[in-house]
């Protein structure tokens, strides 16, 4: 089916966000005149509802090595082989992408039949968009499942074909394409250990995507539903169906999820539930994002491998260091970055600390030493803030104070002064330095990082405010480590 399309000419190129743009179009208007050259898929669909988008798809009939090199030459951009046997070549640098393929079968309807997604079946011919009215090809009716906010696959063929197609289904639903219909979920469902045959960084790349979007939660949920999230995190099947005590409300996998929830909302809107907005160069990090959802989402993964039911009541013990291990284990098979994966998995394992820090802070009882260990050991402040506020907005049992978020945030309040401060002193130049240390006559080793992190910590204190204060209290405390 075609179907005229006014405007949309005009549109595509205003939704073309490319710093090359001009030069492109210019090529492809050159390119139009001489060559049998189809728009597909992404750019189409996101031209037809008014998303911004800076990756294109072409479909050309003839010699699409030639045009690729020739495009690549032209705009001083990369040019790489995706595929000699089936005729996929890319042109790219950092901010855009063209990818270029052989037509398969004899039309472009034939090559529009093999894709994924109806919403990703349809094409613009080229010259099109350099004409009063664009004709576009829409033999699966895309285009109304783009109105009415439907993602279907178009056959079970195509998936068994392409088994990731099953994650890029939930992607397109997480940024809002629209809900996946039925018949498309049950063959997800079907298929779902298919996935074990992709290679782990197209199922990364997939996962992130899904993550950045703020509807990763709802996503999952589905994933869940329909028995995908297991195949890619079988890890979680042992958290399903086991109790907790009664600060809780759910089991295990339930309270994880909850986390989840709570850690895309807290994200949406911090100030309404830390009481302060993000840090400017926080709000578009994207490993910030993914490590916050995926920290909420893990932080309790080793309970279902320690869980005991004593006589009376429920334990976990060492279920932080079990998951912390676990993360590790899910971020080398899916080939997460390093720093991104020890990120995560940190957050996993420390989630507990600022609840146990927090009863000593309520007491009095808080030293400075267990506060700069905690900044020290988990740099990630803010991260490890909303992975505690979301634990515990995602507990409603019985035994839940009720104004434990708003203590928690007092006590993170605290953390964040304490931490301006720790790097207000160590801007400024040590009252000690290790070249004292040796003029005092110890002789240089571990013992230096100990004398003179004691001697910081004496500053923060107030104890400590010059060098004789400073030289004071190492010869009483560590004379024993001279040299003789």
């Amino acid at each position: 089916m075609c179907h005229i399309e006014k405007g949309i000419q005009k549109r595509f190129f205003l939704l073309f966000n490319s710093p090359d743009k001009e030069k492109i179009r210019q090529l492809f208007f050159n390119l139009s005149r001489n060559e049998k050259i189809f728009v597909v898929g992404g750019a189409v669909r996101d031209a037809l509802i008014g998303r911004f988008f800076n990756d294109l798809d072409l479909v050309v009939e003839g010699n699409a090595e030639g045009i690729a090199k020739k495009l690549a030459k032209e705009l001083g951009f990369a040019f790489v082989e995706l595929s000699r046997e089936f005729g996929i070549y890319r042109v790219a640098n950092p901010w855009t992408i063209i990818d270029i393929s052989l037509q398969r079968g004899g039309s472009i309807e034939e090559d529009l039949k093999l894709r994924d997604f109806t919403i990703n079946a349809i094409a613009i011919p080229l010259r099109n968009l350099f004409e009063d009215r664009v004709y576009f090809i829409d033999p699966f009716l895309g285009y109304l499942d783009l109105k009415e906010k439907q993602v279907c696959a178009l056959s079970e063929e195509n998936i068994l074909d392409d088994p990731l197609r099953i994650l890029r289904g939930y992607r397109f639903f997480a940024q809002g394409y629209g809900l996946l219909d039925v018949k498309t979920r049950e063959w997800f469902a079907k298929h779902a250990k298919s996935l074990t045959l992709c290679a782990p960084e197209r199922i990364l790349y997939e996962l992130e995507l899904i993550l950045l979007s703020s509807r990763a939660y709802e996503a999952f949920c589905l994933m869940d539903e329909d028995g995908v999230l297991e195949i890619i995190f079988p890890e979680i099947n042992p958290c399903r169906n086991v109790p907790q005590p009664e600060f809780h409300h759910l089991d295990v996998w339930g309270h994880m999820l909850e986390s989840f929830k709570w850690a895309e909302v807290i994200l949406k809107d911090p100030e309404a539930y830390l009481g302060r907005s993000l840090p400017k160069e926080l709000k578009e990090d994207k490993d910030f994002i993914i490590s916050v959802k995926l920290a909420s989402l893990f932080h309790d993964l080793g309970k279902g491998y320690t869980f005991k039911q004593m006589e009376e009541r429920i334990v976990f013990y060492g279920h932080e260091r079990v998951s912390y291990d676990l993360v590790l284990q899910i971020a080398e098979r899916l080939r997460f970055k390093r720093d991104l994966g020890e990120r995560v998995a940190l957050l996993v394992k420390s989630h507990m600390r600022p609840c146990h820090l927090l009863t000593e802070f309520e007491k009095g009882a808080l030293t400075i030493r267990a506060k700069r260990n905690l900044i020290k050991d988990v740099p990630y402040l803010w991260d490890l803030f909303i992975v505690a506020m979301a634990d515990s907005l995602a507990s409603r049992g019985v035994d839940k104070e009720p104004d434990y978020e708003d203590r928690l945030k007092t006590f993170f309040y605290h953390l964040f002064s304490f931490k301006e401060e720790l790097e207000r002193v160590e801007k400024r130049e040590r009252v000690l330095t290790g070249r004292d240390l040796i003029e005092l006559g110890f002789k240089p080793g571990p013992i230096f990082s100990e004398i003179l992190t004691a001697v910081e910590l004496k500053v923060l204190e107030g104890a400590i405010k010059t060098k004789e204060e400073a030289v004071k209290f190492v010869l009483e405390n560590y004379s024993t480590f001279k040299s003789s």
